[in-house]
């Protein structure tokens, strides 16, 4: 058995975006962290993300973002039609669109130019919350300070301290995402009953990446690596104009997946343990706010504990009043949002239509989530506290 005492580091279990976020946000504030990865390398799944201007501040704060505005595409303007003819355009918050890679590799560059160590092949079988003990995969053990837990809807930490026997739930919506070529230069939604497609442009080289939804009973795979055809996707969409979608070359895959969720938490903190990201509140990706709220988390729970000097239950009670019910709000909008793009009901269809095309509603909706401020809203709490406790 191979014992390594870090007990002066946080452990980040996964080395996603949440992770890797985490990471280079604790960095900055001289915090001593590492990751562990049970994957054996560097890996990435899903074609492309889109993040808004609540993300896109922090990121520019860990001084990552001007390198992913080279690499991506930056929107301000969006349409959105039926299964054939237009229904409005509006102006929208900054949009950063990007491959999901783009992301990822950027943040590895960052943290490890932070002399970020990250352990991959290292999968988590076991923790003793009191040791602060983390046994992995040929007997490593590692002795740590806290735990955070960054790995996913599956998370083994959420299973194993939070919810005991509770497994993702199939939202009943399954989703085909890929990346093909077309001169789209905008974000595009298009609506159609129980279904709908949004594509976007993520570079300035042709590239567009397309997610089409369905709302089906069927539970498909959780898997974001399961293989498609063209042709099933033709046919799952069959009442749209085929040219919604880009040309994708045979050499280029898609993929079909089933969305899953999980129920909100009432605390996404535990003894030494802190959940962020898919781990702690995995949403429907109707928003766009999945990755998005990754990253504010793992602003957030960095700067509390630097604002808390290293007091992980006080920098564990205030991530729970900061995050809790922003995260909740926005997985309850997701599925909202969700209901509004599939509605089949002509009479409710046409409202809908006549809302988004004669008032600024789709264009402020969005602007309430994206003009939120995760450092603006630690300095108010902050406040907050010490006007409660005066000393």
């Amino acid at each position: 058995m191979y014992i390594n005492d870090y007990s002066g580091y946080i452990g980040i279990i996964g080395g996603g975006i949440a992770g890797l976020t985490l990471g280079c946000a604790l960095l900055k504030e001289s915090i001593p962290v590492i990751i562990f990865e049970k994957s054996s390398e560097e890996t990435s799944f899903g074609a492309a993300i889109s993040l808004s201007s609540n993300a896109l501040r922090l990121l520019d704060k860990l001084d990552i973002y001007d390198d992913l505005k080279e690499q991506s595409f930056v929107h301000s303007y969006a349409s959105i039609q039926g299964p054939q003819k237009p229904i409005c355009s509006f102006k929208t918050p900054e949009i950063l669109t990007t491959r999901r890679q783009t992301l990822m590799t950027l943040l590895l560059k960052k943290y490890q130019s932070l002399e970020g160590k990250i352990f991959y092949d290292h999968e988590l079988k076991s923790f003793d919350s009191k040791k602060c003990e983390a046994i992995f995969n040929k007997n490593k053990n590692f002795f740590l300070s806290h735990l955070a837990g960054c790995d996913g809807i599956r998370s083994s930490i959420r299973e194993s301290f939070f919810t005991k026997f509770e497994n993702p739930k199939y939202s009943g919506y399954s989703a085909w995402r890929g990346i093909g070529k077309s001169n789209l230069k905008k974000v595009h939604f298009a609506l159609g009953p129980r279904s709908h497609v949004v594509s976007y442009p993520i570079n300035h080289e042709g590239d567009v990446s397309f997610v089409a939804v369905k709302k089906e009973n069927y539970k498909f795979k959780e898997s974001w690596r399961e293989e498609g055809s063209y042709q099933d996707l033709l046919n799952d969409f069959s009442s749209y104009n085929s040219s919604i979608f880009p040309k994708i070359e045979k050499s280029m895959p898609i993929y079909k997946w089933g969305i899953y969720i999980r129920p909100p938490l009432k605390s996404m903190t535990k003894d030494n343990i802190t959940l962020l990201g898919d781990s702690a509140h995995p949403m429907v990706p109707f928003l766009g706010q999945g990755a998005c709220m990754a990253i504010e988390d793992a602003y957030t729970f960095a700067k509390l504990i630097k604002k808390n000097s290293h007091d992980f239950l006080s920098a564990q009670k205030a991530y729970d009043d900061v995050r809790n019910m922003r995260t909740k709000k926005i997985q309850k909008l997701s599925m909202m949002q969700g209901k509004i793009y599939h509605m089949k009901n002509p009479l409710l269809v046409s409202a809908r239509n006549a809302v988004m095309r004669y008032t600024n509603v789709p264009g402020n909706d969005l602007k309430k989530i994206h003009n939120y401020d995760a450092q603006e809203e630690i300095n108010t709490y902050f406040l907050s506290e010490k006007r409660s406790n005066p000393t």
